[in-house]
């Protein structure tokens, strides 16, 4: 298994984790590459797993996008495409959009001044215009939000699909695919709805930032 980014090295097989954690957290932390052939002989040797084990973690990581199967030919890591980007950030806020209508009448003043302070960082990210550092700070506001949020029926049901799309996103993410008039119009409305504690306004400011105003047919592929 040689990872494309780097030099081929041995991996550490880490512990106390699920064969399917494990495999979900070598995609997100880069050392399983995107477009990388997953081998199961090599995992099973790599994790000290079961083929079974194997074989179940890649159908579960395959069914929330992670891993893509041609049968007869290959499996590897997912490898996202450009044109599924508006379409992902846009599942993606419907997703966290619910999440925010939810948590922001039941911050405390404590979690409002941390939440307007992530706000104000981020923004600061988007007056430069750098995209690395606004993608690490949106997903830092959202991880902010299921933190406070109080329904955790809602928390589980969310992160249970977000990371994977959190990865197609950053896998997708340059500086000339980030809207950066969309978000010079959401942060602001985003900060004004915490602090006065307007749960309708934040949703639909998360849902500028995330596209939710565009309509897909009218978009043009990057």
């Amino acid at each position: 298994m040689t990872n494309p980014d780097g030099p081929s090295r041995s991996r550490p097989s880490p512990v106390g984790e699920s064969v399917t954690e494990r495999i979900r957290n070598a995609i997100y932390d880069g050392t399983l590459a995107s477009g990388e052939l997953l081998i199961e002989e090599e995992l099973r040797v790599w994790l000290g797993a079961p083929t079974d084990a194997i074989v179940a973690a890649l159908r579960e990581l395959e069914r929330v996008g992670l891993v893509e199967t041609a049968p007869q030919r290959h499996t590897r890591v997912a490898q996202p495409r450009a044109e599924d980007r508006t379409a992902v950030l846009q599942t993606l806020g419907a997703l966290v959009s619910g999440v925010v209508r939810v948590t922001v009448p039941t911050l405390t003043a404590g979690q409002r001044a941390e939440l307007l302070a992530f706000v104000e960082h981020t923004m600061t990210t988007v007056a430069a215009e750098d995209a690395d550092a606004h993608g690490r700070c949106v997903w830092g506001l959202v991880d902010r939000f299921l933190k406070h949020c109080e329904n955790p029926v809602l928390v589980r049901a969310t992160k249970d699909v977000i990371g994977a799309l959190i990865y197609r996103v950053a896998a997708t993410r340059s500086a000339e695919t980030v809207d950066w008039s969309d978000l010079r119009v959401g942060y602001p409305h985003l900060r004004s709805a915490i602090a006065s504690g307007d749960a309708v306004g934040a949703e639909l400011a998360i849902e500028h930032v995330f596209r939710l105003q565009v309509p897909l047919h009218d978009l043009e592929v990057h």
